[in-house]
């Protein structure tokens, strides 16, 4: 098999998002940040692959990475005006070889990868975009049965009513949402009426309304189940994650262990139905489903399905590869204060200097993966800690303590899964 070739935007859901969608009030969002997440597929290459990355990675991080045991080759875009990873590599001339020489491997399809893959056998955009909406997968729940279903409207008074059928607070998501970008949490009445304003203004300008309403769980737990959808329709189940999320906000992901280990064959048992189903809609690739443990112990199986790799999937494939016998390994978002001059190389020396960097078999530490922004006065990047049963808290400490001792400080409230 050819070596691959990674790369892909992290916003593929603005791409399968119907224009004429009207928009949920939210704070603006962070696109830098989400620009440099495509550093994060460096996780899921193996020795040959070649990661494409729409900005240069820090050669610091690059070497630390390569230490870990994650070897890979490494070309960046070249430059352009605007546009996604994908989009700016179709322009560079470096691609038809690439491509060529490579099987391209995406982190999700989009128009823009559609239009690079004329040598490698992917779904269809429009199959992939239905089976990623929090629309089919909630109407996917409903016809299972399985607990957990929401309500799909179609109208701000509709939304009216399944707001007030849910009770206060609800939670409402657009169907193309991804961590904590388009879900609000409607908690009174009046947020209720100001989030109607803003769309009925929307729909007098010719949008429609299309929006998920759940009710806002009693949550214990967040837990993110993965496999592999082949073409052919072939299911392989790869395992569980246990997911930390901070608010909407994805946070970290680890081993399902202890108690949540024992859901893991009725996950099982639901992603391996939602596969069938997706496979049905024309879907095949990386399949995540994400599910939660309630507070009374019940299990929602099936939450939202992700049609593309996913960082659960991220941090299960990093396991895998960095952990070491009864070390485990831990993704990790983290957030920092950092005084100004202050690069992502001087996070990857301070952890050598506090002795915690990651080599291959070299016991617990932690490697930075980059995938964010380090721009004083803040950072927010993405770590993997390995570590032995309940060593995660003490292992984190540490790392903090070394990214101090270079003057960076947490911000917010730290953990990782």
């Amino acid at each position: 098999m050819r070596a691959a070739l990674r790369l892909g935007a992290f916003d593929a859901e603005r791409s399968w998002r119907p224009p004429e969608l009207a928009r949920l009030p939210a704070a603006p969002a962070a696109a830098d940040h989400v620009e440099v997440m495509d550093e994060l597929l460096a996780g899921l290459c193996a020795p040959g692959d070649t990661l494409v990355t729409r900005r240069p990675v820090d050669p610091d991080l690059l070497a630390a990475l390569r230490g870990a045991g994650l070897a890979f080759a490494h070309h960046v875009v070249a430059d352009g005006p605007g546009g996604a990873v994908e989009e700016l590599f179709a322009r560079d001339p470096a691609a038809p070889a690439l491509l060529r020489d490579h099987r391209l491997v995406p982190y999700a399809v989009t128009p823009h990868v559609a239009a690079l893959a004329s040598s490698t056998p992917l779904p269809a955009v429009a199959d992939v975009a239905r089976v990623n909406s929090k629309t089919w997968s909630n109407d996917l729940v409903v016809d299972l049965g399985l607990p957990g279903a929401g309500v799909v409207v179609r109208s701000t008074a509709e939304l009216a009513r399944a707001v007030a059928d849910a009770g206060f607070p609800a939670v409402v998501k657009d169907p193309y949402g991804v961590s904590g970008s388009g879900a609000l949490e409607v908690g009174t009445p009046g947020v209720l009426r100001a989030v109607t304003r803003v769309l009925d203004r929307q729909v007098a300008g010719g949008a429609r309304v299309e929006l998920l309403v759940q009710p806002r769980y009693d949550k214990a737990h967040d837990l993110s189940g993965h496999g592999e959808l082949a073409e052919d329709g072939t299911w392989r189940w790869l395992g569980v994650r246990a997911v930390h999320n901070r608010g909407f906000r994805y946070a970290g992901a680890g081993p399902a262990d202890g108690a949540r280990a024992r859901f893991e064959p009725a996950l099982r048992d639901a992603a391996a139905e939602v596969a069938r189903r997706a496979f049905a809609e024309g879907y095949w690739g990386p399949l995540s489903i994400d599910a939660m443990v309630l507070a009374d112990g019940a299990l929602v199986p099936v939450l939202e399905v992700n049609a593309r790799t996913s960082l659960g999937r991220l941090a299960l494939e990093l396991d895998r590869v960095l952990g070491d016998g009864a070390l485990r390994c831990h993704l990790w978002q983290v957030e920092l204060a950092v005084p100004p001059g202050t690069t992502t190389g001087h996070l990857v020396r301070a952890l050598r200097r506090g002795g915690l960097l990651l080599g291959a078999g070299s016991g617990a530490g932690c490697s930075v993966l980059g995938g964010g922004v380090v721009g004083p006065p803040t950072a927010r990047l993405h770590c993997a800690l390995r570590c032995g049963p309940g060593e995660l808290d003490a292992v984190r400490a540490r790392v903090l303590a070394s990214f101090e001792a270079a003057g960076a400080r947490p911000r917010g409230t730290v953990h990782a899964a």
